[in-house]
């Protein structure tokens, strides 16, 4: 396949760049709608983050920044954007409980776009780069996430951590193991003319 290189493409225009950010930031509204809420987390389980690292996949990482900066700002507006539905990204001028892990997104995006950047570059899947910076990139998910969830709550980082991490990195694990198998299985990373 190699259609999805038309994202990266350095000739991109910006009027075509500017699509892959709104489409972007739309799949990741669309993905923050398959939610469910468990007995063991105040955080819902979602697709979102498989939306997130998905943006980093196709986008270059300043595309791929603004489209999560731009999912965060249409949310914050007061669209129904997050989480089953939520359109608040602050509440009473505080952000929300889950807002830590919101924050982080546009971040963990662009990171993933920086690893990807390597097999682009190469021309070939480059994989140890790519799980490297998928695995990164959610670093400051759960680390932003997990200690504004311990301030919104007054709980002890450690419960925070039970409640805000501990229960999705099995979760966000299969999502980066999907998209390491469509990456490297399912992706050419040069051009037709250039094989």
């Amino acid at each position: 396949m190699h259609w999805h290189l038309a994202f990266r493409d350095q000739n991109t225009n910006i009027n075509e760049r500017a699509v892959g950010v709104v489409l972007f930031a739309g799949l990741t509204a669309l993905c923050a709608q398959i939610s469910f809420l468990t007995p063991i987390s105040p955080v819902p389980f979602t697709l979102q983050t498989f939306a997130v690292l998905g943006t980093g996949v196709y986008l270059r990482r300043n595309d791929a920044f603004i489209s999560g900066a731009l999912y965060l700002a249409v949310g914050a507006s007061g669209a129904s954007v997050f989480a089953g539905g939520g359109d608040m990204l602050f509440s009473g001028g505080v952000l929300v409980a889950s807002g830590g892990y919101l924050l982080a997104f546009p971040f963990a995006s662009a990171i993933v776009a920086e690893g990807l950047d390597r097999s682009y570059k190469a021309g070939i899947a480059d994989l140890p780069a790519q799980l490297l910076c998928w695995s990164i990139a959610m670093i400051p998910v759960y680390v932003v996430g997990t200690l504004w969830l311990a301030s919104a709550y007054s709980v002890s980082l450690s419960q925070a951590y039970v409640w805000g991490t501990e229960p999705f990195l099995l979760w966000d694990f299969g999502k980066i193991v999907i998209m390491c198998l469509v990456t490297s299985k399912l992706w050419k990373y040069s051009p037709p003319a250039q094989e």
